[in-house]
């Protein structure tokens, strides 16, 4: 049975978190004494197998048998659902079988056994405490050693007596620790599910960025295609796209927001928009740039800027364009593109800064001299994605169990 925390009671209905709690609380106690009833157990099977009580050797060996079901049962799914009804009838059976036994307790006018006591532990809803300690009382009061088991019975007044007193100070215990859950939880049902909302929300936010993200490279006959794209945060702020132009040129876009998370996610979200909007000028990069960069500076009043690389691939021009400003910053920006050859068995790899930036346990940096020498033992017959592979398991070789400090994006492009 999983005991349950107080941040997963808070999610739950007020009654139903009451019981669990109730439950878990009432399991630890109870798990402690099986111990001490199965000894109980044995020693009756021993002693009445001695002594010719066939009653109440089958009594104890219901009771051993019990008592092993329970623990046995512990884990399964059906005895938390159920706990609530299996304890009673167990400890009901507790009754029968403890009657017998004083443990040194005098069984005298005004005492109780030792049971009734322990019940003063157990969180009981009304009826079922009622139940127990009547239980108890009437066990207590049968004639049992007229079938082998138990002493003389005590009828008297003291021990009724006894009974009421344990059994109102049980409903007044359980009754103060139900006001002081209950007054704790309505105290913080609402934060909690105001922080599942916000949990929730944030969620939704990454699936919609990831199915922002290429879910595959498209089918180039001239270029190999693969890219990895790892949020540092549950919303990050990298951004990779492929834009054919035509049977032979590509455009092929990497961003990185200043920072990463919600916020960052949402501008990207924005660019993203745009350079759909401007999908028809993606053959000009330094055209496409110039007019993100105005959009980006009015979106947002803070200070954050997008690093965005364009690079435009033509297979006839044997060629490669790009052009890597930062955009929305207020400074006074001339966006210019480099241009260089394109030839059959070049690669290209395009990445953000949080993968030659990633540090290892000690602090140490990743670093760009890193980067190559991975990069130069994947081979120069090294397909794409293999490519990709051996920089990624190179990184998490690197950098062992650091978190992540910045979202880390890669893509590896190679000319067929």
């Amino acid at each position: 049975m999983k005991l349950p925390t107080f941040d997963d009671l808070v999610l739950l209905p007020e009654s139903e978190a009451l019981q669990r709690h109730f439950d878990g609380r009432d399991w630890r106690v109870l798990r402690g004494v099986l111990p001490f009833a199965l000894v109980i157990s044995l020693i009756g099977v021993a002693s009445t197998l001695d002594e010719g009580k066939p009653l109440a050797f089958i009594l104890y060996l219901l009771d051993l048998a019990a008592t092993v079901a329970v623990f046995g049962s512990r884990k399964e799914p059906w005895f938390e659902k159920h706990y609530r009804q299996i304890q009673t009838a167990y400890l009901l059976l507790q009754d029968l079988a403890w009657s017998p036994v004083s443990f040194g307790v005098h069984r005298g006018a005004g005492t109780m056994g030792l049971l009734p006591w322990f019940f003063l532990a157990l969180r009981l809803r009304p009826a079922d405490a009622l139940l127990l300690y009547g239980g108890y009382w009437v066990l207590s009061s049968l004639p049992l050693a007229a079938l082998g088991m138990g002493g003389p019975t005590d009828f008297s007044p003291g021990r009724t007596a006894a009974a009421v007193v344990l059994l109102a100070c049980n409903l007044a215990w359980t009754r103060r620790q139900k006001k002081r859950f209950l007054a704790e939880w309505r105290r913080e049902h609402p934060r909690a599910r105001e922080r599942l909302r916000m949990r929730e929300e944030i969620e939704t936010a990454r699936r919609v960025q990831l199915s922002m993200l290429p879910q595959s490279p498209p089918a180039v006959e001239w270029l190999e295609l693969a890219a990895a794209s790892l949020p540092a945060t549950e919303v990050g702020g990298d951004y990779y796209d492929y834009f054919p132009l035509g049977p032979s040129r590509m455009a092929l876009v990497i961003g990185d927001v200043a920072g990463h998370g919600l916020a960052s996610g949402l501008l990207l979200s924005g660019v993203r928009s745009c350079l759909y909007i401007l999908e028809d000028e993606l053959a000009s990069p330094v055209r496409v740039l110039e007019q993100l960069s105005p959009m980006v500076r009015r979106t947002t009043d803070r200070r954050m800027y997008v690093t965005l690389l364009e690079a435009v691939l033509d297979r006839e021009a044997g060629t490669g364009e790009h052009a890597a400003p930062a955009l929305g910053t207020f400074l006074d920006a001339r966006y210019e593109a480099e241009t260089r050859p394109l030839s059959s068995g070049d690669v290209l790899v395009l990445y953000t800064d949080g993968l030659t930036e990633a540090r290892d346990d000690a602090g140490q940096e990743y670093g760009r001299e890193r980067l190559v020498r991975a990069l130069d033992r994947a081979g120069k017959g090294a397909h794409a994605p293999e490519i990709r592979e051996a920089v990624l398991s190179d990184l998490g070789l690197f950098r062992g169990n650091a978190e992540p400090e910045d979202d880390i994006t890669l893509v590896v492009v190679r000319v067929r």
